[in-house]
């Protein structure tokens, strides 16, 4: 019996927490014999609700999973969030601080000039710490132009997002960004209107 890929296993646990994946596959290997071929790119986007989506793109080079929406702020408000380690201030040359003890001893603030004050209070910290605390890194993105047309309904406009590197099918893992990265999303961005 043939053992399932992550993408048939992330369509398969998306379906079975009610959601109905579009799939989107790349196929770049037309030149070589079938069974060498390989897909360049893989694409799975779920409309969540009115304006949040989920993607999973995998390619050759790279993965990601997360969930995004549109925000409305000013252009110059672009910035990276992620769980503080020690290590970062060799990484990171651009930390901003919010002037919060707990929020400035848990998270790095990566941008050349906005300080997301209205978006990370306390409570939407401890959810993104809580996301974080099942295993995989993820991170606050807020970038104009940011998913470059993946998503046609977020073409050119600011978008908000929290991501992983990786590619998310198991169902918990699924469940942990659908519950929790869905209502920081909710939270963020009505914070921000």
């Amino acid at each position: 019996m043939e053992e399932k890929s992550g993408l048939d296993k992330l369509l398969e646990n998306l379906v079975e927490l009610g959601f109905s994946p579009n799939v989107s596959l790349v196929d770049k290997g037309s030149f070589f014999p079938r069974q060498n071929r390989f897909v360049s790119s893989n694409t799975v986007t779920v409309l969540l609700s009115d304006s949040i989506f989920f993607l999973a793109r995998s390619n050759v080079s790279s993965s990601f999973t997360g969930i995004y929406t549109s925000v409305e702020l000013p252009l110059e408000a672009e910035y990276k969030v992620y769980k503080r380690n020690w290590f970062d201030f060799l990484f990171f040359t651009k930390r901003q601080k919010l002037g919060v003890k707990y929020i400035d001893e848990n998270l790095t603030i990566i941008s050349p000039k906005w300080i997301p004050s209205k978006e990370l209070n306390l409570n939407n910290t401890n959810l993104f710490l809580d996301i974080n605390k099942a295993g995989k890194p993820f991170k606050l993105i807020l970038e104009n132009n940011y998913l470059l047309s993946i998503i046609k309904p977020l073409t050119d406009k600011k978008i908000l997002g929290i991501e992983t590197n990786d590619w998310l099918y198991e169902k918990e893992d699924l469940e942990n960004l659908l519950k929790t990265g869905e209502e920081l999303i909710r939270k963020i961005k009505n914070a921000c209107s």
